[in-house]
């Protein structure tokens, strides 16, 4: 399977790849950010599986998306004031387990990628440094809307391919992939014009859209220029557009 911008046509013809990212796993057929959301993922062709990074109170990284474990366990607090041992009692949905980094990532070994999005301050370096120590062969895409977390890897590993997430247009434009050091953008599908998108290109930099999950605006996301669809549903997002 091939993961890399050089192994994509270029978005600029009418042929490319554009690949298809499941969105925690995939959350819309499995409980969010769980092993079986992962490998859910993986079964419907999924070329990355995105998940999000959290750390236990003794220091544990799990894959869990909110600060507070209420909407996605039966238990309630915050991650961050929460044991790995305590976390492993509460049930994610349909008896899954929050599942720590070390495992997400052994789900997906040999089968996808992984986009790791860092969802708390000062976790970065030690994410990275977990990855390279597990020796995950895949590729891996570090992301974070806090943009420091992904400054702070690129300084550890300038080959570390870092994505900044954004919400909207900026100010700056294309600016904002450089101030974060980063080779990629991943944007909110309700703010992505094909102009910015072309924008960024130009800046050398790649553009996956987030969360697109219905048929009709999976197209339009690949017709603004996506290379890759970030979603619930990956297997939406057609593997070939000619």
């Amino acid at each position: 399977m091939e993961y890399t911008h050089a192994a994509m046509q270029s978005t600029r013809g009418n042929d490319r790849r554009v690949l298809r990212i499941g969105h925690r796993g995939t959350a819309g057929h499995a409980p969010e950010n769980t092993i079986a959301a992962i490998r859910k993922g993986i079964s419907l062709g999924a070329d990355f599986v995105e998940m999000d990074v959290q750390r236990t109170r003794d220091g544990r990284l799990v894959v869990m998306h909110d600060a507070l474990v209420d909407r996605t366990t039966d238990g309630s607090g915050l991650v961050c004031d929460i044991t790995w041992d305590e976390l492993q009692l509460l049930d994610a949905g349909g008896g899954e387990r929050v599942p720590s980094v070390e495992a997400a990532l052994a789900a997906a070994n040999g089968h996808a990628g992984v986009m790791l999005e860092v969802k708390a301050p000062g976790i970065g370096p030690e994410l990275y440094r977990a990855v390279r120590t597990l020796a995950f062969p895949g590729p891996v895409i570090y992301a974070s809307f806090l943009h420091a977390e992904i400054l702070a890897i690129r300084s550890i590993d300038p080959l570390a391919k870092t994505m900044a997430l954004i919400e909207s247009v900026p100010l700056s434009g294309a600016a904002v992939g450089r101030d974060a050091n980063a080779a990629m953008v991943g944007l909110a599908y309700n703010s992505a014009t094909a102009e910015f998108i072309a924008t960024l290109h130009d800046a050398g930099l790649e553009v996956w859209l987030y969360t697109v999950n219905e048929p009709r605006l999976i197209q339009r996301a690949i017709d603004l220029g996506a290379d890759g669809v970030i979603s619930d549903y990956p297997e939406r997002v057609p593997k070939i557009r000619w």
